[in-house]
């Protein structure tokens, strides 16, 4: 029996497709999506073109090869893109979960008139009193940075939820919205939430307000340190 050699040998008028070639490279840098979600789009740019060259080389097999390439370029780009996209939503979570409990934890101070306390995580960490046990001391012997407190605490919608704290409690906030988290440069974020404040009397009342976090590592870099950066009245 002859054998046709023609059918073993490589047909010569194909050529090396182009997309199985950027789909590898683009899958060699596609790791950098997990470093920070800037770069997510690079797995994306990756599926695109590995899913135009496998339609392409697969639609034309004697034009072009290739395919087993751009399958495994395409599919490491979406493996990557997956694992990006479940990090950033993790990563959401427990930061809009960090703000809330900070929220009550502030609200916490309100209602048992820690007002030095309260104050503290309203001002930049490089400014702050540390030590716990002299806060009301350090207050009471700076005339500059307590009538800050007082003027912080005299505006809307800090002097309503202090002066209705015999009709609410902390642990009834209610999330009303997660508004916005924007990652800033050098480990930096900054978080805003919409909450509503039921009240006790009238029924059905709540304060509505919304309050925006600015979360920075202490100068130590070993922790996190987060700043309510401001709180406003919504309607």
């Amino acid at each position: 029996m002859s054998t046709n050699h023609s059918d073993s040998l490589e047909n010569p008028y194909q050529s090396f497709h182009w997309a199985a070639i950027v789909t590898s490279v683009i899958a060699l840098t596609a790791p950098l999506c997990l470093v920070t979600p800037a770069f997510a789009f690079i797995p994306v740019v990756g599926i695109a073109v590995g899913v135009f060259g496998y339609l392409t080389i697969s639609s034309k097999p004697e034009i072009y090869y290739g395919i087993k390439l751009t399958i495994i370029g395409t599919m490491t780009s979406l493996l990557l893109l997956v694992w990006s996209v479940t990090g950033i939503i993790k990563t959401s979570e427990y930061y809009y979960g960090v703000a809330f409990d900070n929220t009550i934890k502030w609200l916490t101070y309100l209602k048992e008139d820690e007002l030095p306390a309260a104050h503290q995580v309203m001002i930049s960490v490089e400014h702050r009193q540390h030590d716990a046990q002299i806060l009301n001391q350090y207050y009471d012997n700076n005339k500059g940075i307590y009538d800050d407190m007082l003027s912080q605490f005299a505006k809307p919608p800090m002097n309503l939820l202090l002066a209705k704290k015999d009709k609410w409690n902390p642990q009834d906030l209610i999330l009303v919205e997660d508004v916005e988290l924007l990652d800033l440069k050098k480990n930096k974020i900054r978080v805003t939430q919409h909450y509503h404040l039921p009240l006790s009397d009238p029924p059905d009342a709540v304060i509505s307000f919304r309050i925006q976090y600015f979360r920075v590592y202490d100068s130590a870099g070993r922790a996190s340190q987060w700043q309510l950066e401001y709180i406003t009245g919504v309607e």
